[in-house]
């Protein structure tokens, strides 16, 4: 087996997640979001972690995700954040205990023709994201056709578009504007019992917005939803859960003049040792890493030399590097530190695409 592999430390993301708990009132419920294989941490070792140490509900994009927690013998409330197709609600009504969010009549026929009389739904309402659910001015229509289809109007949320960008007004204008749906919805006779609108971000900014429940995704493995968040992360005392490791498994020398790696991206301008690391584009390190991009070895940064292949790369390093020497990607070694955030900076993206790439030819190590 390569020597390649993602070590979780599942006792920080304990920790992360009580720090998020103790950010929230008693009467608050923390909804853990593990979708995506938990953020590429192994979504059953995370949930059970987040559920133990206060967490009380768990999140997921799809039907499937969902039914991989139970066959783990999880039995937590579990949300699907978008809308079952119609053919799998009646595998949502038999995985028991889960939640569709719901914000088309097709989903209400859909879920209402399979499911008891009062089984529990979420409405989705699009307060300015506009990816999917129901607009303002038609959710008291929604609701009622729900509610009158015999199914239980249980919960209600909606997403930020901007909450990592905490100074854009437009974030003033999505929380107003959910109030004032929760407002007609109670003036409709709709009163929704779990009510959630703060990801991470918002969790750490609005307390206003933690209404009955937080939904926190990314903050729970340690990392900053933007640079804008990392000295709160600091102050708060959240820590990365993940580090990326490897080893050095082959040396060599180039010459002046001669390139290194497809197309020749990089040449050396003198005699250079170079190292190559058997993980590449293929386990999920962006081709253009290699521009900017650094390892951790012995404690010393080394820059990436030439593009990444797809299961290997390639680093400048000197005479004091050997064959098995540990290499970090992500995470620290020694004093030294590659965050997720900063790597996501480089490569113009988000600490969450840095994280749900890592791919399944990586082992997990816990």
């Amino acid at each position: 087996m390569r020597p390649t592999w993602a070590e979780i430390d599942l006792e920080i993301i304990a920790e992360n997640t009580s720090i998020f708990c103790d950010l929230l009132d008693d009467s608050v419920e923390l909804c853990a979001v593990v979708k995506a294989d938990g953020y590429g941490h192994g979504a059953a070792e995370v949930a059970k972690q987040v559920l133990a140490s206060g967490a009380t509900w768990l999140a997921v994009a799809f039907v499937e995700e969902a039914a991989a927690l139970r066959r783990e013998g999880i039995e937590a409330p579990i949300l699907i954040l978008s809308e079952p197709r119609p053919t799998e609600m009646e595998e949502v009504v038999k995985l028991g205990g889960v939640r569709p969010t719901i914000y088309t009549r097709t989903g209400v026929d859909a879920f209402s023709s399979v499911a008891d009389e009062q089984a529990p739904v979420h409405l989705k309402v699009d307060t300015g994201m506009h990816r999917v659910g129901v607009r303002p001015n038609e959710i008291i229509e929604l609701a009622s056709y729900l509610v009158g289809s015999g199914i239980q109007l249980e919960g209600l949320f909606t997403h930020f578009a901007l909450a990592s960008t905490p100074t854009d007004p437009f974030n003033k204008i999505q929380i107003e504007l959910f109030d004032r749906v929760l407002e007609e919805l109670a003036g409709a006779g709709h009163v929704p019992q779990v009510v959630h609108q703060a990801n991470t971000a918002a969790t750490l900014e609005w307390p206003e917005t933690h209404r009955s429940m937080v939904r926190v995704g990314i903050g729970l493995y340690g990392t900053e939803p933007s640079k804008i968040f990392s000295e709160r992360f600091k102050e708060l005392g959240l820590k990365p859960a993940v580090w990326l490791r490897s080893e050095v498994s082959y040396l060599q020398t180039v010459e002046s003049g001669e390139g290194v790696g497809y197309g020749h991206r990089w040449k050396a301008s003198r005699n250079t040792r170079i190292a190559t690391i058997p993980i590449g584009y293929a386990d999920g390190i962006f081709r253009g890493w290699w521009d900017g991009g650094e390892v951790l070895i012995r404690g010393a940064h080394w820059p990436i030399r030439g593009v990444v292949t797809m299961d290997s790369l390639i680093v400048e390093v000197d005479e004091s590097i050997k064959v098995g020497d540990e290499v970090v990607l992500l995470g620290a070694q020694g004093d030294s530190v590659l965050a997720v955030s900063d790597v996501a900076e480089l490569l113009g993206t988000i600490g969450h695409e840095i994280l749900t790439s890592l791919g399944a030819r990586i082992p997990r190590r816990y």
